[in-house]
This record gives C-alpha cells, structure tokens and sequence, in this order.
C-alpha cells in the first residue's frame, strides 16, 4: 500500500457530509459576549477605568470592593460588591446572571480574598474566568498564586497595554 502525503487540507476533504454540518466556517464577530471585566486592586481598578472610556459591544467594567458573607440566600457561600465606573455598587451575584466570561485583572497589589470569591462563584455557575496579571516593580509570583486556583485561564502579560488586545480577542 502506497501511502500519500498529508497535505494542509487533507482533514477538511476527509470530512463527510454529516461531519460537515457540525464545522464552525466563521467566527461570528457580530454577537459580542457578556463580559465583565473586574478590577482587583486599586492599580488594575486604573486600567478598567481607562478601558471603561473606550468602546466595547459586550463588557462591563467594575472593580473589586468587598466580600459580603451570605447566608445562602442564593447560594453562594460569599458574595461581593462591586463598583462600576459610575459608582453605583452592585453585588457580584447580580452582575454574573447572564454572564458568559470573567476576566480579572491583577497586579501585585491583588488580594487573594478577592479572587477566591470571583473565581469560586464562576466555577459554580460554569461561566469562563480569565486571570490578567499585570507586572510591575514587584514579581508576580504572589499574585499568579491567587489567581491560578481561582481563574481557568491565567494569563501574565509584558504590560497593561496588552489588555485591549486580549479583550478584543474574547470579544468584549
């Protein structure tokens, strides 16, 4: 038996008709997820806002405040309140009904409490959560230990300036 090359494109001809129904062709741009982009600490709390200026089809922005402890009302073993770049305060619990993605944004500064809360109520619902750590003088060693228990993706970025890029890739 001779055997042929694999070429580039060899998978997509050996695709039968059935296989083919279930191919993604194009990715929909169209339909933007809902995301909320959460602060952490006071320095990633600065980026957020800056990122809150520009324009996003899909993202709430909000930073971390505090950990309110529930008695099961809904539950959540903890939630937390949250600040949007109005003001205005909202509980964590709230702003993950219809949520599709997390993304924290960490920098040295992060609490761990703040992540445990995040990441733990995301895992409950099975909504993605996205870790951003953003180094500065210090190493992120402490805050990569916070966040990779609490995030299913933990991404250490060069700078804050590559957060846009990668909200863009998940379609905030």
């Amino acid at each position: 038996m001779q055997r042929q090359p694999t070429l580039l494109n060899s998978c997509a001809r050996a695709a039968t008709a059935a296989e083919a129904r279930f191919r993604i062709s194009r990715r929909d741009d169209k339909v933007p997820r809902a995301s909320r982009i959460i602060a952490l600490d006071e320095r990633a709390a600065g980026v957020v806002r800056r990122l809150a200026a520009q324009r996003w089809s899909g993202g709430h922005f909000l930073t971390a405040e505090a950990v309110v402890p529930v008695n099961g009302s809904r539950g959540d073993p903890d939630d937390m309140t949250l600040r949007t770049p109005g003001g205005s305060v909202v509980l964590l619990s709230d702003e993950l009904a219809g949520a599709d993605v997390v993304v924290m944004i960490a920098t040295a500064q992060t609490r761990a409490e703040a992540a445990s809360v995040i990441g733990n109520a995301c895992a409950a619902r099975g909504i993605m959560s996205v870790g951003l750590v953003i180094p500065g003088a210090a190493t992120a060693d402490a805050v990569v230990s916070a966040l990779r228990p609490n995030a299913m993706v933990l991404v250490v970025l060069n700078d804050e300036g590559d957060v846009p890029e990668i909200l863009t890739a998940l379609r905030v």
